[in-house]
């Protein structure tokens, strides 16, 4: 299903949405895509309603990787995409309480873009066009609200982006180490900078990310420590993507198909 077919209804939100999750068609939309991940968590949930799918970019730390989105109205799935529209695998869930969608960014690299964050990982999505790029948000949105019950108040802690590897040649702390085949580059838990290990050799606890403490650069530490000695706790944590490698060719993002747009 395109775009241009969406399904139009007078459904209130409660309605629409309750309806919808105790349709055949759902339940037949929702196994469909719980069948094409290898090795995916059970998606089935009473309540649960498949409202919108698409192929979008992401980007991850060594380069854009093709993903497909699942857009439910309490959770996001995505995963890499093995055979598309059959077959998906690496899957992830992100519960829409814990998700902060950023204004919509518009780089010369990255067009149609906006950063998707949560506590555990945050990145940035591209879609194809500024329209699909409206839909996503417009719907993203309405589920957020949804899935919060209309108090979808910022997380004290959201993991920070990592700026991609092709974006810093020398330290982003120091600014003055050059990264070579020996002093290789390291990521920032806490701020996700690019820094080089004499500027990254202490270690944190945060423990949203892990129960051992993590990398960060020698600014965060003393910020860290400071917050803590504060009773504050840090802002961003650990996003890094351990997404599999592919290659993507020439691929162009396919347009989002929204199940129904006007469920709320």
């Amino acid at each position: 299903m395109s775009s241009n077919d969406l399904v139009h209804t007078s459904y209130s939100k409660e309605d629409g949405l309750a309806q919808l999750s105790r349709s055949a068609e759902n339940a037949k939309r929702i196994k469909s895509v719980q069948d094409k991940f290898v090795n995916s968590q059970p998606l089935m949930k009473e309540g649960r309603a498949l409202v919108g799918e698409g192929i979008l970019m992401k980007v991850c730390r060594k380069k854009p990787k093709q993903r497909a989105f699942f857009l439910f109205n309490d959770i996001l799935v995505y995963g890499r995409v093995v055979i598309n529209g059959r077959k998906y695998s690496q899957q992830k869930i992100i519960p829409l309480n814990e998700i902060q969608i950023t204004t919509p960014i518009d780089s010369e690299e990255n067009p149609y873009s906006w950063l998707i964050c949560s506590p555990k990982k945050s990145f940035i999505v591209r879609a194809n066009s500024d329209r699909e790029r409206q839909e996503w948000l417009t719907h993203l949105d309405r589920c957020i609200q949804y899935a919060s019950d209309g108090n979808n108040t910022p997380h004290s802690a959201v993991a920070a982006y990592w700026v991609p590897d092709d974006k810093a040649d020398t330290c982003m702390h120091c600014h003055i180490s050059k990264f070579s085949t020996y002093n290789r580059k390291h990521h920032c838990r806490n701020c996700g900078y690019i820094v080089c290990e004499g500027c990254s050799k202490k270690r944190f606890l945060l423990p949203h990310l892990d129960p051992k403490r993590v990398r960060v650069c020698d600014s965060c530490f003393l910020k860290l420590n400071m917050n803590n000695m504060n009773d504050s706790r840090p802002n961003q944590h650990d996003s890094s993507d351990s997404d599999g490698e592919e290659s993507h060719g020439n691929y162009s993002p396919m347009p989002v198909c929204i199940l129904s747009e006007t469920l709320f």
